[in-house]
């Protein structure tokens, strides 16, 4: 049977779940969050031990997330000219080369903190690429008028790895250390690579044009996406989210170990709290989604998580702790899932992966926000760094919201029994 697009009559949630292809980008997807999830907790701990400085923690965190930021700007037209499923096989060796190279320094004992900073940059450099190349590959194997559901099954993948992968980081490093992690963390990424192969050559969508000129490209993209409020207003969003809330994840260790009082497998349990809150925040976006606009369980949950995050900044009880980042966890998971919906449903076929382009920029600008909190850390400690920022985070995300009501008005596409002229 070909794997063609579109082609479930199946109406529904788990209607992608019907095509081939969407099955198999699915699955990779959530091996490659799995591995993500699972290196953030074991090089944050890594690093912690090594260097018991949260400004370094932060340093190779930055490291991990500047290419964003530098490379955001081409990762669109990239992608146009290359094609989304080369993009993502290409990528997907580079992480599988990097979890490699750190693992084999490992086992020879040779490891030290630069080639953490190096290989978390070229790591970082594939994802600039990677991550809109998956995200806007989905409309075409789907069709738009099922791209929220596509969304939502691959945001409950992505929870599940969320949660599952800080909790077996945290386990694993007090099972096996650092060098067992990162072995598993290589077979994680192999099984990714051979699942990708997979994808159908037939189906992939003819988008590896030439484009006319890079710059051009690239300015027509910058052009489309402040006409349109919708996918201007998600942009501006990000910005916030990424530099002010999201960099929350590079002090979870100093939280868990200095103020706390948790080991290895507690700083997990905290990571997993975040994904489980994320598990319920996607339960509840189902059942609200076709009553409340896109764009309104957007604003909401990009203000739930900053508010979570500020009492979290001052609790010192774990339970508490836990709660908290529960909440915060249902907050980012209308956030992940309606960002990407309402740039992939409101953008045009020929302009997705320059609005997807967009939205990698936003996320870059977590690197600064990376070295903010952890040089207010250093200096006035994690709860004030953090406090700091989310008070900051809560005002800017009012001001969005109210400021664009195309934001707030944004709204997936009727319930159709999709055809192949999605």
């Amino acid at each position: 049977m070909t794997d063609t697009p579109h082609s479930s009559p199946r109406p529904g949630l788990l209607a992608p779940l019907s095509i081939p292809d969407y099955r198999r980008l699915l699955a990779s997807n959530a091996l490659w969050w799995q591995a993500m999830w699972m290196e953030m907790i074991v090089i944050g701990w890594l690093v912690l031990e090594l260097t018991d400085s949260p400004w370094q923690v932060a340093l190779v965190l930055f490291y991990g997330s500047v290419p964003r930021l530098i490379w955001g700007v081409l990762s669109g037209a990239v992608v146009d000219r290359v094609g989304r499923r080369r993009i993502i096989l290409t990528c997907q060796t580079v992480n599988l080369l990097g979890s490699g190279t750190i693992a084999l320094l490992l086992w020879m004992d040779q490891l030290a903190f630069w080639h953490l900073c190096a290989a978390t940059f070229v790591v970082g450099t594939a994802w600039a690429f990677d991550w809109p190349a998956r995200r806007s590959y989905m409309p075409d194997l789907v069709g738009k008028t099922r791209t929220v559901d596509a969304m939502l099954l691959e945001n409950f993948a992505q929870i599940f790895s969320r949660i599952l992968g800080p909790f077996s980081g945290g386990v694993l490093i007090d099972a096996l250390g650092p060098k067992g992690c990162y072995t598993v963390l290589v077979g994680i990424s192999v099984v990714a690579l051979l699942i990708l192969t997979r994808l159908s050559p037939a189906a992939r969508p003819n988008n590896a044009r030439p484009v006319r000129h890079a710059l051009r490209d690239i300015a027509e993209g910058f052009r489309y996406v402040r006409r349109h409020e919708a996918i201007f207003g998600t942009f501006l969003m990000t910005v916030t989210m990424n530099n002010l809330s999201f960099p929350y994840m590079t002090l979870l260790p100093v939280f868990a170990r200095d103020v706390l009082g948790q080991g290895a497998t507690g700083l997990g349990i905290l990571g997993t709290a975040y994904g489980v809150g994320a598990l319920i925040g996607l339960i509840i976006i189902n059942f609200v989604r076709r009553r409340i606009s896109s764009g309104v369980i957007f604003g909401f949950g990009s203000a739930i998580q900053p508010i979570a995050l500020l009492a979290f900044a001052y609790s010192t009880v774990f339970e508490l702790s836990i709660g908290l980042l529960i909440c915060a966890g249902i907050g980012q998971a209308a956030f992940s899932v309606m960002q990407s919906s309402i740039v992939l449903v409101n953008a045009s076929d020929e302009m997705r992966s320059r609005a997807m382009g967009s939205i990698v920029i936003g996320i870059g600008a977590g690197p600064p926000g990376k070295l903010q909190i952890g040089a207010l850390a250093e200096a006035f400690g994690a709860p004030i760094a953090l406090g700091a920022q989310s008070s900051m985070c809560i005002v800017a995300v009012f001001a969005i919201a109210l400021l664009m009501p195309g934001l707030r008005q944004a709204r997936e596409p009727d319930p159709v029994i999709a055809t192949a002229d999605d």
